[in-house]
């Protein structure tokens, strides 16, 4: 996989997680159904608690920082911006050789910010990636979404379907914090 490819995918990945994500939120709200409907069209997007908002296609900038550098994903989005999302990802630099082009972009459909650990098959095990989050902030931006970095290990019980195992305990301690 070329780096343009993985940049597309990850793109792809984080408008659908974004979609979702709103999408799941508005399923679950507690809004009632006549409030949805009363006046709930005059509203910006970003302010209509009641609809999900399209979510334009993520721009994704990668960046290549040198060894032992941060690597990791910038990204915060509110959709009163009326611009598209723009998802920043640091990758080290050999990200293009050892991840992207042996086709580890994406892992158990999750992003691959950089593998930290492999197995004797050459198959990432440990990985740094993101999670993403996606709400409604009644006090003041509307509807926004955010991510948090984070490590899984990667279960390759079935190597057709490799699944991620919870957070690393670093990251779930940091998500929990919040």
């Amino acid at each position: 996989m070329r780096t343009a490819e993985a940049r597309t995918a990850i793109a792809t990945w984080v408008t659908r997680e974004v979609t979702d994500g709103f999408r799941h939120a508005v399923e679950e709200s507690d809004t009632s159904p006549a409030a949805r409907r009363r006046g709930q069209e005059r509203l910006h997007p970003a302010y209509n608690e009641a609809r999900a908002p399209e979510v334009p296609p993520t721009v994704v900038r990668m960046r290549q920082v040198p060894p032992g550098a941060r690597t990791g994903v910038i990204f915060t989005w509110k959709v009163e911006s009326d611009r598209p999302p723009y998802f920043i990802i640091d990758v080290p630099t050999y990200w293009p050789r050892r991840i992207a082009a042996p086709g580890w972009a994406l892992v158990a459909d999750c992003p691959v910010v950089d593998v930290l650990s492999w197995d004797a098959q050459r198959r990432p095990v440990k990985i740094k990636s993101v999670s993403l989050y996606s709400f409604f902030d009644a006090s003041i931006h509307g509807w926004r979404s955010w991510a948090d970095n984070v490590e899984y290990d990667v279960d390759w019980s079935d190597p057709e379907r490799p699944a991620l195992r919870d957070p690393a305990l670093e990251s779930a301690v940091h998500a929990v914090r919040q």
